[in-house]
């Protein structure tokens, strides 16, 4: 099993400046939008980047300002999705951002130390010492609860640690959305890093040989921010040897991601696909889950199609 996945590491090098995707489409109260109605147009199409220096890594090439794209108007606590031209395909982590605007997010090229993370999805390690990667086309996951109302830039990084480093470099798939935050709360986002700089290269997220005794994985970037709900609970996300611990905004209470026990939401209505939303505060869709995950509670205002199963911290 390890040689193989080698081999498939390696083939994948020497193909990497094949086809690879981007997220081009938004998700927001049902509607799926046309690609780059609401997300910055890129002008690389679909290639990625690697130059930790750049700030590119901000919104990818040719996003630093919003062209065409227009900004969508959301509440605090409103789910959304990101939708690739194809399903990503690289192993690796994926990870949301967020940046307050100082007017506009159409105005915004998210320059100075205004970055937040709010989602952080790494492996699963399983018992017989594989690992599987959150592979996914669309990413789901909620506005903050509280978070203060205004402009933003929402930004989603999917980084490809599939060629083993340093003889393959990292890299960097990303998108920007603009959203304008409406009914927000008041809490303090945080810790704030810069983009470029937030990841140095040093990270073990980001050095690390995924195919060669690959037992743990951390994924690189600051931490997520623990006062998402209105109750400030934590929401970072750990990855060990065999769990994956992810404290969760929640107002009392931890959730631990595991392979043994779950709490997930009742299963209703016809499927919804894997990392899709399934439930929470004010949805009205699907709580059926495509084959091979369960809609699992994330916090009181969302739950997700997870491959994962979750169990209570105690």
């Amino acid at each position: 099993m390890k040689s193989y996945s080698l081999f498939a590491g390696l083939s994948l090098l020497a193909s990497s400046a094949s086809a690879h995707y981007i997220f081009e489409q938004l998700t927001h109260a049902g509607t799926l939008y046309a690609a780059y109605q609401y997300i910055r147009t890129n002008t690389n199409y679909n290639s990625p980047v690697t130059d930790l220096t750049s700030n590119d890594l901000r919104c990818n090439v040719g996003g630093e300002t919003a062209g065409s794209t227009t900004t969508i108007t959301v509440n605090a606590g409103d789910a959304f999705s990101f939708t690739a031209d194809i399903a990503v395909y690289h192993d690796g982590p994926l990870s949301m951002y967020m940046a307050k605007a100082p007017t506009t997010a159409a105005a915004f090229d998210g320059s100075g130390q205004v970055w937040f993370k709010i989602l952080d999805l790494g492996p699963t390690f399983n018992a017989d010492g594989s690992s599987t990667w959150p592979l996914a086309q669309t990413y789901s996951y909620t506005i903050p609860p509280a978070l203060p109302s205004g402009d933003y830039l929402l930004r989603i990084q999917q980084l490809a640690i599939h060629n083993p480093y340093p003889a393959g470099i990292p890299q960097f798939y990303i998108s920007c959305a603009q959203i304008t935050v409406t009914n927000g709360g008041t809490g303090t986002p945080g810790p704030l890093v810069s983009i470029p700089g937030f990841i140095t290269g040093t990270e073990p997220g980001y050095t690390v040989n995924i195919y060669t005794d690959f037992t743990n994985y951390t994924v690189p970037g600051p931490a997520v921010w623990s006062g998402q709900s209105a109750g400030g609970a934590a929401a970072t996300s750990v990855v060990g040897s065999s769990t994956v611990v992810k404290t969760v905004a929640t107002s009392s209470t931890a959730v631990v991601v595991s392979s043994t026990t779950s709490a997930t939401a009742t299963a209703t209505g016809a499927a919804v696909a894997k990392y899709g939303q399934c439930g929470g505060a004010g949805w009205t869709g699907s709580t059926v889950c495509t084959a091979g995950s369960t809609c699992t509670v994330t916090n009181q205002y969302y739950s997700q199609c997870l491959g994962w199963k979750y169990e209570e911290a105690g």
